[in-house]
């Protein structure tokens, strides 16, 4: 009990004075979506992507806690024109993604994001009591404590500029990171279109069949637009935004990112892209899988940095040092 009782109050970072209101919150949320994937939906006797459907939700809801806090207890304190673009955007992103999400059907009654399939399987391997303990485990630690915290995390460093930031002028780092942010937003939002207009166009054209020929002349996965330049262009600009935005909450509250002490603005961002690198592993093991010419496209475009795509010559020779070395032959 004591083990519990100081995980619990030592995070969200009660070390830099985070409200009850604010860890009562988050804990509940962390209980709450664990004990829905018991609950049977559309047929599935157990659901794991609740907080999937919790993701584009989570960061905006500490943002008006925050906001409430500073109305609350700061009498006569407005919030910063810097924090209320900083706001105003990140509800921005959630509308888009929210938006993303349900025309995309991950809100439909039963709907699970089909990786999960995949993570459990994993455990296949252990003894059935055993793994069926290490999953529930994994299943509280991770899928709902770790993600949660990540999501709170990379939301976290606006906090200091929504309850402490004051009105000051525009200065250029900040204004360019706030187009930086806007771009990214874009970025991605042009991505997840891109991708979905493939989707539609393929169900249409092909009745939802995999197995067609003109399919497999187009690969059967999107690879156009700005997919030609990084097979993951979402990805990358949802891991750019959230960093940039906690170098601008550092920027605009005067805090020097070169000073060790707070190296804890970039902890959400860093632990973000660690989990999507190996997120993006799992996707794309599940792609090739089912399309052998994602192999080429592999190949040829950068994973998630937009660049420019490898030259045929650059391909083959790629292709021809990572084959085994074949057999001479008597």
């Amino acid at each position: 009990m004591d083990l519990l009782s100081s995980v619990y109050a030592s995070f969200p970072l009660a070390s830099h004075e985070e409200s009850s209101s604010v860890r009562q919150y988050f804990w509940a949320t962390v209980v709450l979506s664990w004990l829905l994937t018991f609950v049977p939906q559309g047929g599935r006797s157990r659901n794991y992507s609740i907080v999937d459907r919790l993701w584009p939700l989570y960061p905006p809801t500490f943002l008006l806690q925050w906001i409430w806090q500073l109305q609350e207890h700061t009498v006569g304190k407005q919030l910063s024109s810097h924090a209320l673009f900083l706001c105003a955007l990140v509800f921005v992103w959630s509308l888009r993604l929210c938006y993303n999400s349900i025309r995309r059907g991950d809100y439909r009654v039963g709907a699970e994001d089909y990786r999960w399939i995949h993570v459990r399987q994993s455990f296949a391997w252990m003894h059935p009591v055993v793994g069926t303990v290490a999953w529930e485990v994994f299943n509280f630690g991770f899928i709902s404590a770790f993600q949660l915290g990540l999501l709170y995390l990379i939301v976290w460093p606006a906090r200091f500029l929504v309850l402490y930031g004051e009105e000051h002028a525009w200065s250029a780092p900040e204004v360019l990171l706030a187009v930086l942010m806007c771009a990214l937003v874009l970025g991605e939002a042009l991505a997840d279109q891109q991708q979905f207009d493939f989707q539609q166009r393929k169900k249409k054209q092909h009745g939802g069949s995999s197995s067609s020929s003109s399919q497999q002349k187009e690969g059967g996965f999107v690879h156009k637009g700005l997919w030609r330049f990084s097979r993951h262009p979402n990805v990358f600009c949802e891991q750019a935004f959230w960093a940039s935005l906690a170098v601008y909450c550092a920027v605009a509250t005067g805090v020097d990112l070169g000073d060790c002490e707070n190296a804890y603005y970039l902890l959400g961002p860093l632990v973000l892209i660690v989990l999507m690198w190996a997120s993006v592993g799992l996707t794309e093991r599940i792609t090739l899988a089912k399309y052998p010419l994602y192999r080429a496209y592999q190949l040829r475009t950068s994973r998630l940095v937009p660049w420019v795509p490898a030259t045929n010559a650059h391909v083959i020779s790629t292709a021809a040092a990572a084959a085994p070395t074949a057999k001479k032959t008597r």
